[in-house]
């Protein structure tokens, strides 16, 4: 009987060990879910604070792009997806700033152009209404009876020959220009010896010079030089060079005229020691109608395109122009032509005309 009693109390310890065992695994299941569920949500909401700041980046960043910002980028970091969308988003950028770029140089381009063709309309206008008005005011007084008064009629009638030459050189100059610009302009190139183009240029000027007691000297270029170029163009351009020199520069003064090599071109010039050009209107000096000293170039029979038409013409040859000066000291203007044919060619097929 004390035996049964005592098999099932151990029998019921045993039990209750079983049990209380039990209780203890569901415990630490319950625990150690709960743990696991706490640390998932933490690193949930890591993530999602992470996700949603780079989401706000990617938001910003559209922003700045809406309102225009196209230098603004995203920072190029974190998972392959983001990394791919900042790369993709700011490669974008980058294509809209250059086209809003292009865009901004082309209005300013076409701001530029306009701007200059208002000024070309308004000086044309100038120009031609000047000597215009002069030859209507006397011939309207020779017509009012000054015309049988020996006096002043062949005086006036001078001044109306000099005006309607004048207009004459202006709308033959402007004739010139439009041609080259528009490549309207029919050239013959051909090899021409440096030196031979040089003496015939001081020849074609001398009497002019002689006229202002000016000395032509000849710097001669190597005997060899050579260069391709159209022959009546190239004698326009140190025309227009010597004709600008010999009005700019007093009696007693020289004037030279020379070449030499410059790689595949040979540069040509004409040195004067006339009354030189200030620094600050050099870079002006080859647009149309622009004159150091308006006054003295139009009393001097000067239409304003010279210098316009030699830059035109040299860049023809796909050559380019310079000029150095020093008021009091006189100037110097430089041009190069090719000595290469090939050279040509370029330039034919890229011309360096411009609008000025």
């Amino acid at each position: 009987m004390t035996g049964r009693i005592f098999l099932k109390l151990v029998a019921g310890l045993f039990l209750l060990f079983v049990v209380a065992f039990a209780a203890g695994i569901r415990f630490g299941i319950v625990a150690g879910l709960a743990f696991a569920f706490l640390l998932a949500i933490s690193i949930a909401a890591l993530v999602a604070r992470t996700i949603s700041r780079r989401f706000t980046a990617v938001l910003d960043h559209a922003g700045e792009l809406a309102r225009g910002n196209f230098r603004a980028r995203l920072p190029e970091s974190g998972g392959r997806e983001f990394r791919q969308l900042a790369q993709t988003l700011n490669r974008t950028a980058g294509e809209l700033q250059k086209t809003v770029e292009q865009l901004q140089r082309e209005h300013t381009e076409i701001e530029r152009v306009e701007r200059v063709r208002k000024d070309f309309v308004i000086n044309v206008s100038h120009e031609l209404r000047t000597p215009l008005a002069s030859i209507q005011g006397y011939a309207e007084t020779l017509m009012d009876g000054a015309l049988d008064d020996p006096q002043y009629n062949r005086r006036f009638l001078g001044i109306i020959r000099h005006n309607a030459e004048r207009l004459a050189r202006i709308t033959q100059d402007l004739l010139t220009l439009s041609r080259v610009e528009q490549k309207r302009q029919k050239f013959d190139f051909e090899p021409f010896s440096v030196n031979g183009l040089l003496k015939q240029a001081i020849e074609l000027m001398r009497p002019m010079a002689e006229k202002g007691e000016i000395r032509l000297e000849l710097a001669p270029a190597p005997a060899e030089a050579c260069v391709w170029c159209d022959a009546e163009a190239a004698s326009q351009i140190l025309s227009n060079l010597l004709d600008n020199a010999i009005k700019y520069t007093p009696a007693g003064g020289r004037i030279t005229v020379g070449a030499g090599p410059r790689g595949r071109f040979v540069e040509l010039y004409v040195r004067d020691t006339g009354i030189g050009i200030p620094a600050e209107e050099l870079p002006r000096l080859f647009e149309r109608f622009y004159r150091v000293d308006k006054a003295r170039s139009r009393e001097l029979g000067g239409t304003g395109l010279g210098l316009s038409i030699v830059k035109h013409l040299v860049a023809a040859h796909n050559g380019t122009t310079r000029v150095e000066s020093r008021t009091g000291e006189g100037s110097t203007f430089f041009f190069t032509l090719p000595t290469d044919e090939s050279i040509l060619m370029r330039a034919q097929l890229n011309p360096e005309f411009t609008t000025s």
